[in-house]
């Protein structure tokens, strides 16, 4: 893929993607934050963090941890709420009554291939699901729910697990951490290795490292969730004020985080109230970003959009954006998407391949909310 200019700042969204009520262009009255007085909306937005981020702002060390339960996988008939270049070609409820299940935040590829693949999701309580792939579809057999957490000293555990990449020919495996700030590796050979890079101890410790891609060519992007509007709003601005920048910071790695030197800073670009929380590379080097917006309701509600750019616009302080090939909202994508992950087809091509992106739900550990997977067809076209 061709590397062009950086793109402008300013962000606009796509003619077909704008609704006839103007949504998605972000305009200050049709924003999720735009209701009440003040001190009510700030009571509010706290009341929600709360609920929402049990495993972030409520640390708890878990004396049980069980390394296989019972999980169901109900095929979901759901196929509206999404408009752009993607179809929805599937879609299930994960459940289990384990009272630790759900919270994915993560989602990576950990097979070969969506016939005989499958993916590994991680949660914001530290721990991780082995979810097998036949002919594209999740199924119960083989599926595992392990504690992954790890501890840093005797009191806290890193267990804010919220963005994953993997190394498809080793396995080697890299999680971010919020909280922390930090970046931990698993080799398959058990060595561990951890590092809080120097460019990221700024950044928000409940909006932090949220979205983290390995590209092709193993350099790696990681993008901050903030502006950390909730936990700063009182000292730094209303919520809305915060919400609506549309900037958050970003680093690339030319090589292994773990060890490279000094990465490339540069801040992202996206719609108003929308933040990166998750990133998968394609196989022609671009990069597709979920993006994730919160409707300030009880129970709250989500809607979600999925950006696709090009690494090779990324330089030093400047910003970088891309192009919104979808727009996810409505009954189904009203829940917390938080992970995706692209799994290219059998014998697909290494430039113009095709394959499914599959996004997978944070439920929050929430009566309100479920834990879904969803598979988008990915169409064999050329990079942008």
């Amino acid at each position: 893929m061709e590397s062009g200019a950086v793109r402008p700042a300013a962000f606009r969204w796509p003619d077909e993607l704008i609704r006839h009520d103007g949504v998605g262009r972000g305009s200050g009255a049709q924003m999720a934050l735009s209701f009440g007085p003040a001190p009510f909306r700030l009571a509010l937005i706290c009341a929600i963090a709360l609920g929402l981020a049990p495993g972030t702002l409520l640390r708890t060390n878990y004396d049980q941890r069980p390394q296989d339960i019972a999980i169901t996988v109900t095929p979901l008939s759901e196929r509206e709420g999404i408009r752009g270049e993607l179809a929805i070609t599937g879609a299930w409820e994960l459940s289990a009554s384990s009272p630790f299940f759900g919270g994915f935040s993560a989602l990576v590829n950990s097979g070969a291939n969506t016939e005989t693949g499958a993916l590994l999701a991680g949660s914001d309580k530290g721990w991780t699901l082995d979810i097998p792939l036949v002919s594209g579809e999740p199924v119960q057999a083989g599926m595992e729910f392990i504690y992954f957490a790890t501890r840093r000293n005797s009191f806290r555990e890193m267990i804010d697990l919220e963005a994953m990449a993997r190394d498809p020919e080793t396995g080697t495996l890299w999680t971010a951490y919020e909280g922390f700030n930090a970046i931990q590796r698993d080799r398959i050979d058990g060595e561990s290795a951890r590092s809080a890079p120097t460019q990221m101890r700024g950044w928000s410790a409940n909006s932090g490292p949220e979205a983290m891609a390995r590209l092709m060519d193993g350099r790696f992007i990681i993008l901050a969730e903030g502006p950390g509007w909730i936990a700063e709003a009182a000292s730094e601005g209303s919520g809305r004020e915060r919400a609506e920048q549309t900037t958050r910071p970003g680093l690339l790695f030319a090589s292994d985080p773990i060890e490279a030197s000094t990465p490339t800073a540069f801040r992202v670009s996206t719609p108003p109230n929308y933040s990166p929380v998750d990133a998968t590379a394609l196989p022609d080097g671009s990069v597709l970003i979920l993006l994730r917006r919160l409707q300030i309701s009880i129970p709250a509600t989500f809607d979600a959009a999925i950006m696709r750019a090009d690494p090779g616009d990324i330089e030093e302080g400047g910003e970088w954006t891309g192009e919104i090939i979808a727009k996810l909202e409505g009954p189904l994508f009203g829940e917390n998407f938080e992970g995706i992950a692209y799994v290219p087809n059998a014998g697909s091509g290494p430039n113009t391949g095709s394959g499914a992106v599959y996004l997978i739900s944070d439920d929050n550990l929430s009566m309100f909310q479920r834990s879904l997977l969803v598979r988008l067809e990915w169409p064999q076209a050329p990079g942008p």
